[in-house]
């Protein structure tokens, strides 16, 4: 089929293009109005800072390699033993792979995908989400959870100061962010959308011309067979 022969075909039927358009143009609006996603990723460090040193110091436990061991079995207790799934880059965020709702809680990986290193006593929450408010729920009810199951996988151990695992929120991680697109980004997603509205407007403009224009000639041809049968004479 000709580009002419497509033209043709969509100013016969033109409404199909303009209820395509109309649909996207919808979308494409409900879309703007979302106002992009909250995200926030919130570090949960592992401490045994004893009864004289400080959780933030250099001899805070975090390296210890028992306490990354007890920070992972809390991980995995809070994770109810689900696996934990990882991308290439363990700074990708999850709204980066398409996922506008969503939880990630792990210990922190600085190999990646395909290889683990955990070298810090640190559980990562990622939370991403449509609103402000599911984000900042979410997030003080994981920390809770972290927290409690701590406390009550150390059993009698957590009463001895001195040999007991504290939790502690880095302060800095607590921030919810917005993101949004940019301004270009609007208008190339608004052209990519109109764009695929008008190739869908006018696959379906072509197919439902044929599909009438073969009817009407199957209809014609059955008239004039209709017309050439002789009558029948008593």
């Amino acid at each position: 089929m000709t580009f002419g022969q497509v033209v043709s075909a969509m100013l016969r039927r033109w409404y199909v293009p303009l209820v395509v358009l109309m649909a996207a143009s919808a979308l494409t609006t409900q879309l703007m109005k979302s106002g992009g996603l909250y995200s926030t990723r919130t570090v949960v460090m592992f401490v045994h800072i004893g009864q004289n040193e400080f959780a933030f110091g250099p001899d805070n436990g975090t390296e210890n390699d028992n306490i990354i061991a007890f920070a992972g079995a809390v991980a995995n207790d809070v994770n109810n033993g689900r696996p934990v799934f990882r991308y290439a880059h363990d700074d990708a965020p999850l709204y980066g792979a398409g996922i506008s709702q969503g939880v990630f809680l792990g210990l922190r990986d600085d190999n990646g995908q395909w290889g683990t290193s955990f070298p810090r006593a640190e559980i990562e929450i990622e939370i991403v989400g449509p609103t402000h408010e599911y984000v900042a729920s979410m997030q003080q009810e994981l920390l809770l959870r972290v927290s409690t199951r701590a406390r009550e996988l150390q059993g009698p151990a957590y009463d001895d100061p001195t040999s007991r695992v504290l939790t502690q929120v880095e302060p800095l991680t607590l921030t919810i962010d917005h993101v949004s697109a940019s301004g270009s980004q609007r208008v190339m997603a608004v052209a990519s959308m109109l764009a695929a509205a008008m190739i869908v407007g006018s696959w379906g403009a072509v197919r439902l011309d044929a599909h009438l224009r073969g009817r009407s000639a199957r209809r014609k041809r059955k008239m004039e067979r209709t017309d050439r049968m002789p009558e029948r004479t008593s």
